[in-house]
């Protein structure tokens, strides 16, 4: 019964972390892709700033702010959606395990004891 439990928290541990290395990875490519995106919006607009002729053309200024700001504003919304969609990857991941170890409390209180001396064994070796 406890290498039961074990070996099911040892298996959903082993999918939560190959889950999160996924989400974790998906993440980073789409927040640089964000910031290549906003990157090359400023640019654009510091570009037309520059060109600008700043007595003459105030109000085209001030649309080329505007334009920065509103496209900003679009980046911001979509990181908070793809932070929102790890997120929920992330939980959907983790309530597997959380309901194992609700389920088989003892073997769960065992397999992390026995995980604690088998890490302290290791460190305590090492500093020797």
């Amino acid at each position: 019964m406890i290498t039961n439990a074990g070996d099911k928290m040892a298996n959903a541990g082993d999918k939560m972390a190959k889950a999160g290395e996924k989400m974790v990875d998906t993440g980073v490519a789409r927040a640089d892709q964000m910031k290549i995106q906003t990157a090359g919006a400023l640019e654009d607009a510091a570009r037309k700033l520059r060109e600008a002729n700043m007595a003459a053309h105030g109000e085209d200024i001030k649309k080329i702010l505007l334009d920065v700001e509103s496209r900003v504003n679009q980046f911001k919304e979509a990181a908070g959606v793809e932070y929102r969609k790890i997120e929920e990857g992330y939980n959907q991941s983790v309530e597997p395990v959380e309901n194992i170890i609700i389920d088989h409390p003892i073997p769960s209180v065992l397999v992390a004891t026995g995980i604690g001396v088998l890490i302290g064994m290791l460190l305590s070796r090492a500093h020797d």
